[in-house]
C-alpha cells in the first residue's frame, strides 16, 4: 500500500477522525458537523491531489480563498489550523497502522510537505487580512546551544530587555 492508496482508500475514516477532532472548536461547533467534514472533505481533496500531481497551486488558492471565508466569518487562524493538524494527525494514525516502514517515511513526508505548504498560505492570507501588522519579533535561537539558527550581528547584551 502506498500513500496515495491510504488517503484514497481511508477517506472516510480519515475524516471521521478529523470531524471528531475540530467538533468543540467555536465556529466549526457553531457551523455543525456536515460544514465541518465537508471543509475537511475538501482540504483532504486538494491534499490528495497536490501528493498525486506534486503541484502545489490548486491547494495553495484553495487554502487562499479558504483564508478569506474563515477571516470573514469570524474563526481565529489557530481554529483553521487545528483544522489542519487534525486532518494529518487522522492521516497519521491511518499511515503507522496501514502502511509499510519503507512507505511511512515517504509518503508521511509527502502530506507532511503538502499541509505545510497550506499552513504557510493559510498564516500569509491571516496576516495580511489583519488591521495591522503583528508585533516584529526577534528571533532568540542564537542564544540557545543546539538552535539550528543563522548568528545575528547584535551582542547577547543587546537583545536582552531591559527589566
Amino acid at each position: 500500500m502506498t500513500i496515495e492508496d491510504l488517503l484514497r482508500g481511508e477517506e472516510g475514516a480519515i475524516l471521521d477522525e478529523a470531524t471528531r477532532a475540530v467538533a468543540d472548536l467555536e465556529h466549526y461547533r457553531r457551523d455543525g458537523a456536515q460544514a465541518t467534514r465537508g471543509r475537511l472533505e475538501l482540504l483532504h481533496r486538494h491534499l490528495v491531489d497536490a501528493v498525486l500531481s506534486r503541484d502545489l497551486n490548486v491547494l495553495r488558492a484553495h487554502v487562499t480563498r479558504m483564508a478569506h471565508e474563515r477571516f470573514a466569518g469570524g474563526f481565529d487562524v489557530t481554529e483553521v489550523q487545528a483544522a489542519f493538524s487534525a486532518l494529518e494527525d487522522a492521516i497519521w494514525s491511518k499511515a503507522l497502522s496501514r502502511l509499510p516502514p519503507d512507505e511511512r517515511a515517504w509518503g508521511l513526508s509527502l502530506v507532511g510537505t503538502v499541509l505545510a505548504q497550506g499552513r504557510s498560505t493559510l498564516a500569509r492570507t491571516f496576516e495580511s487580512l489583519a488591521p495591522r501588522a503583528p508585533e516584529p519579533c526577534v528571533d532568540l535561537a542564537p542564544l540557545f546551544l543546539g538552535a539550528d539558527a543563522v548568528r545575528t550581528s547584535r551582542s547577547v547584551e543587546e537583545l536582552v530587555f531591559p527589566v
